[in-house]
C-alpha cells in the first residue's frame, strides 16, 4: 500500500474514518444528490452500502495501483449509468454532472482533513502538505471524468469554492429519509449497529454548525462539550497508536478491493 506524500498519509490513517459519515451527509445535503439517491439505489434498504462503497472508491484511488483504481472506476460508473431524472419539483439531476461529482468529491476531502485535524491537529494539513492533499481529492473525481481544470489546487481556493457551495445547500425530505436509515443501521452486522450511535455522534460533531441546523442537530454549547469529552479518549489512543496499527483498516479495505478486482 502507497503511502508516501502528504494526501497518501492522510487517506491512510483511520482518523479519517470518523468523518465517513459527515461526509454522507453534507452529500445528501445537495439536493441533487440526495434525489439520485433517493430514487436510484437501495438505501432505504441498505445504507451502509454507500458508506462501504465510498471507502472502497477512496482507498482504491488513493493508496492503490491501476488494477485496483480501474475496478473501482467501473463500479462507480456503471452504478452511475442510470441514475438521471427529474423530480416532481422539476429539479433535474444526473450522478455523471460533473459539478456533483466534484461536490462529492469535496465532502470527502473536507471531512477527512477535518478529522485528521481533530486527532492530530493542523500541522500536517496545512501550508504546502494541504494543497497536496486537496489536489489529490480532486482525482477523486476526474478519475471518473470530470475537468480536472474545474478542481481547485490550493487548500485556500478549495476553502473558497466550500464556503460558495455551503450556502447553496437545501437539506430535504430525501435528505432527512435517507440520514435517519444512515444513522438506524438497521440492515448493518450486528458490531456495526452497536458502534452506529457513536459513529452517529463523530459524523455530526464534524458538520459545518449551518448543515447540522438544517438536519434539525443539536449543537449547542453543552453538546459540543460532550463532544469535547468523546474525543478526548480517541485523540489520546491516536496518537498513542503506532501508524501501522493506525492504517489498519485502510490497509484490510484495500485488500478487499484487490481480491474483488482480481475476480472481476
Amino acid at each position: 500500500m502507497r503511502t508516501d506524500g502528504p494526501f497518501r498519509r492522510v487517506a491512510a490513517e483511520c482518523a479519517v474514518l470518523a468523518g465517513g459519515g459527515t461526509a454522507i451527509l453534507l452529500q445528501l445535503a445537495d439536493p441533487r444528490v440526495a434525489a439520485g439517491i433517493a430514487r436510484h439505489s437501495d438505501f432505504a434498504a441498505a445504507p451502509m452500502r454507500r458508506l462501504w462503497g465510498t471507502l472502497d472508491y477512496v482507498a482504491a484511488e488513493a493508496l492503490g495501483g491501476p488494477v485496483e483504481r480501474a475496478h473501482v472506476e467501473r463500479l462507480v460508473n456503471a452504478r452511475h449509468r442510470a441514475v438521471r431524472g427529474t423530480t416532481a419539483s422539476g429539479l433535474r439531476y444526473d450522478a455523471n454532472d460533473g459539478d456533483a461529482q466534484r461536490w462529492v468529491a469535496m465532502t470527502l476531502c473536507w471531512s477527512a482533513v477535518r478529522a485528521h485535524r481533530r486527532v492530530f491537529g493542523r500541522a500536517a494539513t496545512s501550508g504546502a502538505a494541504a494543497d497536496a492533499v486537496v489536489r489529490g481529492f480532486g482525482r477523486l473525481a476526474s478519475a471518473l471524468g470530470t475537468d480536472p481544470a474545474g478542481w481547485p489546487t490550493t487548500a485556500a481556493a478549495f476553502d473558497a469554492r466550500w464556503r460558495t457551495a455551503l450556502a447553496r445547500l437545501e437539506v430535504g425530505d430525501d435528505a432527512r429519509r435517507a440520514r435517519d436509515e444512515l444513522f438506524a443501521a438497521r440492515r448493518a452486522a450486528p458490531w456495526l449497529r452497536a458502534a452506529m450511535p457513536l459513529a452517529t455522534r463523530l459524523a455530526v460533531s464534524l458538520l459545518p454548525p449551518e448543515v447540522a441546523a438544517a438536519y434539525g442537530l443539536e449543537r449547542g454549547r453543552a453538546r459540543r462539550f460532550a463532544d469535547a469529552l468523546l474525543w478526548a479518549p480517541i485523540v489520546v489512543g491516536m496518537r498513542l497508536a503506532p501508524r501501522p496499527l493506525r492504517t489498519l483498516p485502510a490497509r484490510l479495505v484495500l485488500a478487499r478491493v484487490r481480491r474483488a478486482a482480481r475476480r472481476d
